[in-house]
């Protein structure tokens, strides 16, 4: 959720019907550049979605891992649909194939940050996107 603050402030800016809004925190990095392979949530959904149209909005797609399991996680819970949205997706990076409906740009294999992504929480306020080298920081 953090690192879709900004995308998702401004996505929300331009919608113009009517949404309930909630948030889940689910990670798989931790503090590292690479997917541990285990999900775990750290806040969970407030709102039962059972029933519910749920637009899924993410910063950046990676390697589908995470995503993959939360949309499963949601379609336990009985969603009349889900749907995936995303600024950036790194389609080569992909492990698990995961339908995305809207996606905002292809990023190429490079460590982004800025505009709500982060590198160990720094360089989240960036107003831009840039990449970074994480093995000379």
């Amino acid at each position: 959720m953090n690192g879709c603050v900004m995308f998702l402030t401004h996505l929300l800016k331009n919608v113009t019907f009517k949404y309930k809004l909630d948030t889940m925190v689910v990670s798989s990095y931790g503090h590292s550049t690479e997917t541990s392979g285990t999900i775990k949530i750290k806040k969970d959904l407030s709102i039962d979605p059972m029933g519910h149209d749920v637009l899924i909005i993410e910063d950046l797609i990676d390697t589908g891992t995470t995503l993959d399991w939360v949309k499963k996680y949601l379609e336990a819970k009985k969603c009349k649909s889900i749907k995936l949205c995303c600024l950036l997706d790194k389609k080569e990076r992909r492990k698990v194939n995961v339908n995305v409906d809207y996606v905002g740009f292809d990023c190429q294999n490079e460590f982004v940050v800025g505009f709500g992504m982060d590198y160990q929480d720094e360089y989240r306020c960036l107003p831009f996107i840039g990449c970074i080298d994480v093995d000379k920081l």
